[in-house]
């Protein structure tokens, strides 16, 4: 008796479940703690990039910059968009470079956490000391957040609610709502 051998579409089946695994094995590489991601970057916001590849998204870790609909208040109590200024004052840092980001950790929204540079510039340091984005979590960037205060730079030349308080606050069940960092 002779055996009979497998159906072509079981055989193309194991060939697409290669494949899609192969793929995801590389998006999760690409995403691992340790790992740097170089080149052409979107400005997203004021704490987020994307590679020009579209890959994934990049937080950068360790702050927290306003949102981009935000509203502050400057030294003379008037309104203006602290979230579309800082997204525009992070363009101006990283200005058409190359960016190098290294991957510290993941997001429950599946983007890369990131410390990253324009040329020597830390983004991430730079936004704080600026006055565009608060130290967020950790430490490392609480020194040059009291600098910037005292300078009154940035956010920081009048009012603002601190961009995690803004989020809880202007929250929508929407499914284009801001994600919240980690």
């Amino acid at each position: 008796m002779r055996r009979r051998g497998r159906p072509l579409w079981r055989t193309g089946l194991d060939v697409l479940v290669v494949v899609a695994l192969t793929v995801l094995a590389l998006t999760v590489m690409e995403l691992l703690p340790g790992t740097n991601v170089a080149g052409n970057m979107r400005v997203i916001d004021g704490d987020s990039l994307r590679p020009s590849d579209n890959s994934h998204d990049i937080r950068l870790q360790g702050i927290d910059a306003p949102e981009l609909g935000q509203r502050c208040r400057d030294k003379a109590g008037r309104d203006y968009d602290c979230g579309r200024k800082a997204r525009a004052h992070l363009r101006t840092i990283v200005a058409g470079r190359d960016v190098t980001c290294r991957t510290m950790d993941v997001d429950r929204y599946q983007r890369s956490v990131s410390v990253c540079h324009a040329g020597d510039t830390e983004l991430n340091r730079q936004m704080v000391a600026d006055g565009w984005a608060v130290a967020y979590r950790l430490p490392a960037y609480v020194r040059s957040e009291r600098s910037a205060k005292k300078a009154r730079k940035g956010i920081w030349q009048g009012d603002f609610d601190e961009p995690e308080n803004w989020r809880r606050l202007n929250r929508s069940d929407s499914a284009g709502s801001a994600p919240e960092p980690d």
